[in-house]
């Protein structure tokens, strides 16, 4: 079987097949991503981007009847897999097998990594729809759909789980806090700690916990949000004398009606007092607020913060495998 490596320069056949082969695979619900227009799929696909180091890869086979994509950044340790594609007529022939073992040599060769992904770090992020709500997205797939066939079919080309993630969604349209917040709130004024609207100028500490909480995505962000008054987004703290103790933000109402917000988190020396659940509750209040007619987010099976959002009444819509291989050439 012969492949062709496609991008921005190459022959517009290759790009029109991968096309058709992925809104096929959308109009029949057989991946749970968005339609797009050419035009956006392939600036996304071929296109330069704008995340630093990004290289993406793909493949369509002969008479475009399977396709392939891919990418790496830098001098990471993995590569990603973000989409296989084969023609309906084509299915059980092991021309999926054959066009991602193709990718994946291409990646490898490229990248000079042996460790191969389909996970949520993937800088080429694909949008879902949640099921059974029109018009909700999600802008981030973190994984595989285990519902989908490219589960087991990943799973029997070598691919192994190793985490699994829940999708959650809440309509905000009715949303009001449970009454258990108001206890707590009460209970953390009695300890003098205070939630409100972070404010560069009052508060101190934002960037000394979030080096605590290590998480990359929120040092390079948060503290580069500019302040409200400067039109920045409004990002909700818990603080005591005016240090920062947790924190939730930064909060936006998104094109679609999706209420965004990067994380929430609660330093260490703060937490066992139900901080993070009233940062929260207060967050999809926030986000009502501004115009956000629903919520969209993502966790761990096993992490603890799911009896945040469950309590809150988001309900699990999907779940998604995190997957990895291993290939020595």
């Amino acid at each position: 079987m012969e492949f062709t490596r496609i991008g921005k320069t190459e022959k517009q056949t290759g790009k029109d097949a991968f096309y058709r082969l992925y809104k096929e695979a959308v109009t029949d619900r057989e991946v749970p991503y968005c339609a797009m227009e050419q035009e956006v799929f392939e600036q996304f696909f071929f296109e330069e981007d704008s995340h630093p180091e990004l290289h993406k890869v793909s493949v369509v086979a002969a008479e475009g009847t399977a396709a392939a994509s891919g990418c790496f950044v830098g001098k990471e340790e993995r590569a990603y897999i973000t989409l296989i594609l084969v023609d309906k007529k084509h299915r059980r022939t092991g021309l999926g097998g054959k066009i991602l073992s193709e990718l994946e040599k291409i990646l490898i060769k490229e990248s000079g990594v042996q460790k191969i992904e389909a996970v949520f770090f993937n800088p080429m992020t694909l949008s879902w729809e949640v099921p059974g709500h029109l018009g909700c997205e999600h802008p981030n797939a973190p994984g595989v759909d285990v519902s989908g066939a490219g589960y087991l079919f990943l799973k029997n080309n070598g691919y192994r789980d190793y985490a699994m993630q829940n999708s959650y969604f809440l309509p905000l349209s009715k949303y009001d806090p449970p009454k258990s917040i108001e206890d707590r709130l009460k209970t953390l004024k009695e300890n003098k700690i205070n939630i409100t609207i972070y404010d560069k100028k009052i508060h101190k500490g934002m960037e000394e916990m979030l080096e605590r909480l290590a998480n990359p995505m929120w040092i390079r962000d948060i503290p580069g949000e500019p302040s409200v008054e400067e039109g920045g987004r409004p990002i909700l703290i818990a603080e005591k004398d005016s240090v920062v103790l947790g924190f939730t933000g930064p909060m936006a109402c998104q094109e679609n009606g999706r209420g965004y917000f990067a994380g929430i988190a609660v330093d260490e020396a703060a937490r066992g007092m139900g901080v993070a659940k009233t940062l929260f509750s207060l967050l999809c209040v926030n986000l009502k607020e501004l115009g956000a007619s629903y919520m969209t987010l993502f966790t761990g099976e096993n992490n603890q913060a799911r009896n945040i959002y469950e309590e809150a009444g988001f309900k699990i819509v999907k779940t998604w495998a995190d997957m990895r291989k291993t290939r020595k050439e």
